[in-house]
Parts: C-alpha cells; structure tokens; sequence
C-alpha cells in the first residue's frame, strides 16, 4: 500500500493510518463521478479491514453513488474531522459491489457495528435491506492513502499552536 504524507511532516506512518481508519467512528466521505465528468461526493458509514486494507459502505441500488459505482468504479475518499489536532487519511481507489450476501451480510454488519448498538431497530432494519437486495454493500480498494496528522506539530500539546488556527472576529 502507497501511503503519502499529505504535508510534510505531518503524515501518518501506514500503521499509524490503519489504526485511524479501524477506530475512526466519523463518515467517509466518498467522491464519484458523473457520466459528465461533474464530481459528485456521499457521505457513507464504513468499516475499514485492516488486514486487507480494503473499506466498505452500504448503500440503495438506485442512488447516484451507486450508478456512478457500476459505470465508473474509481472513486476517491476521505475519512477526517475539523477539531484540533486534525487529522486524516483520503486517497484514490476501485470500487466493486458484493454479489455474495453472505458476505454483503458479514460487511454490512460490521459497517453498522461501529455507528449504532447491534441489535437496534436500525441495524436490524439496514441488515434486512441487505438480505432483501434493497441495500448494497460496496467494496474500495485502494490505491493508495494521503494522510496528515497536525498533532505532530504540536507534541507538547502546546495551546498556542493548538489555537493559532482558530479564526478570530476582526477587532473594531
């Protein structure tokens, strides 16, 4: 796997970005694009496997993303949050749709396992539209990560550096 730091000096080691992407719980953010050319970006729920670095989403057979998907399988992703240290891992891959259930079954429930608690109305229902063929769960896999940590500017925790980011009203 190519992993390249975003920003000198502030990428994440490959390790470093698996961990991210395994216990991140924010949303992946998925690019696709449309018979135009036009970018067209998804907010997903995902699962990240580690030990095939591959990540996962569900979504409806006739959405956007899912069209785009079938004619077009290169997608783009990001995985990052806006709260100090920012930090994340995006990149560039090929998305494929999961024929077998049982393992549309397998992914799908690992997606939901780290958004909601198992067993809830909701996973329960999203884990029925996947046995029905209402749901589809899809498949990335990359080619590479870019990643960037800005923590690592910052190992003291220095409050500084930490607010030199923060916008602040101009003073009247």
């Amino acid at each position: 796997m190519k992993i390249f730091e975003g920003e000198k000096g502030v990428g994440m080691s490959e390790t470093e970005a698996r961990e991210y992407l395994t216990q991140s719980r924010f949303v992946l953010v998925l690019g696709t694009t449309n018979s135009d050319g036009s970018p067209v970006i998804h907010p997903v729920w995902y699962y990240f496997d580690p030990t095939t670095t591959k990540l996962y989403f569900y979504t409806e057979p006739a959405l956007k993303k899912t069209v785009n998907i079938r004619q077009r399988p290169q997608v783009y992703f990001d995985v990052d949050h806006d709260k100090w240290p920012y930090m994340g891992v995006k990149g560039k891959g090929k998305a494929r749709i999961i024929d077998d259930i049982h393992e549309a079954l397998s992914r799908g429930a690992k997606i939901l396992a780290r958004y909601v608690k198992e067993g809830t109305p909701l996973s329960r229902l999203v884990l029925d539209q996947i046995k029905a063929g209402k749901y589809l769960v899809v498949e990335i896999t990359p080619a590479y990560f870019t990643s960037w940590n800005y923590g690592k500017l910052d190992p003291k925790g220095d409050k500084g550096l930490r607010d030199a980011h923060l916008v602040r009203e101009p003073a009247q």
